[in-house]
């Protein structure tokens, strides 16, 4: 089975090698889409040196948005959703490949360990648990992980994938509404954390809000 992952960045160009250079250490992975989403620093350039495909948006469209201009590139029959700033414990992706691969489960989630430092006030992950949970009645901790791997006819079956932020939320609960089986694997991962600066607030009350939509999208649609 040939694997695909693909890569929404944002101005990573101090992570996105390191993430890459990992990636490639895992056997089963077949290409690499690197989508930069209007970055203005050299995320795309040093990608395309690593070895990535590079797709580039030419201004900022956000995640869910780059998220499907990989997907409509990827051949996999395998595809993983990976942030850009995960850099050397990318190869941890491996442990979401894994049970896909074997048909353990349709969708693998990563469970990273416990944050650090202390982040938001978990408004963000408790709206996103409560409402996997209510449209489905399944119990999804780590719904908002960017870590994601999944077999191409998931997507295939639930179609089009939510945009901004909300892109996670959505695509597990069409996955599980579809009858789709979802783990969540724990993994050594780590990523760049959001504090609690005014930008690191800002960044989740944008999540907060593009999860809510994604969640009354669902409720009317």
């Amino acid at each position: 089975m040939m694997v695909s992952v693909v890569i929404p960045a944002y101005n990573e160009e101090k992570r996105i090698q390191a993430t890459l250079k990992s990636v490639f250490l895992v056997d089963c992975v077949g290409e690499v889409i690197v989508v930069d989403d209007g970055s203005s620093d050299n995320t795309a350039d040093l990608a395309e040196k690593a070895g990535a495909v590079v797709l580039k948006n030419k201004r900022n469209m956000g995640k869910g948005q780059a998220l499907r201009l990989g997907l409509s590139m990827a051949k996999g029959d395998i595809i993983v959703f990976l942030d850009a700033d995960v850099g050397q414990k990318a190869a941890e992706i491996k442990k979401l490949i894994r049970p896909v691969m074997t048909g353990e489960a349709d969708m693998t989630i990563a469970r990273f360990p416990p944050a650090r430092k202390k982040g938001g006030f978990g408004f963000a992950k408790a709206l996103a648990r409560w409402g996997v949970y209510i449209y489905t009645g399944k119990n999804i901790n780590c719904s908002l992980s960017g870590q994601r791997a999944f077999r191409r006819e998931v997507m295939e079956c639930i179609g089009n994938i939510s945009p901004g932020f909300g892109v996670e939320v959505g695509l597990t609960i069409d996955a599980l509404k579809k009858g789709f089986s979802v783990m969540e694997v724990d993994v050594d991962m780590t990523h760049r954390e959001t504090g609690r600066d005014m930008g690191g607030f800002a960044h989740r009350i944008r999540q907060f809000f593009n999860i809510l939509q994604v969640l009354i999208q669902r409720a009317v649609g």
